[in-house]
């Protein structure tokens, strides 16, 4: 295993967490553009932000 230095562990744990943090974000943007595409092809009454939140 690969020995580093405490300054470079910090490093690579923000990194980490910084992307964890944009991949959470992005995965609820992509659902919510997804449902809204869906709703705006289908013959169905549009989608809202709340009824998102209810499913």
């Amino acid at each position: 295993m690969v020995k580093l230095s405490k300054k470079a562990q910090q490093r690579v744990q923000k990194l980490f967490k910084g992307s964890q943090f944009a991949i959470c974000w992005d995965f609820i943007s992509l659902m919510i553009y997804l449902e809204f595409k869906r709703s705006a092809d289908s013959e169905t009454p549009g989608s809202t932000i709340l009824s998102l939140l209810w499913r």
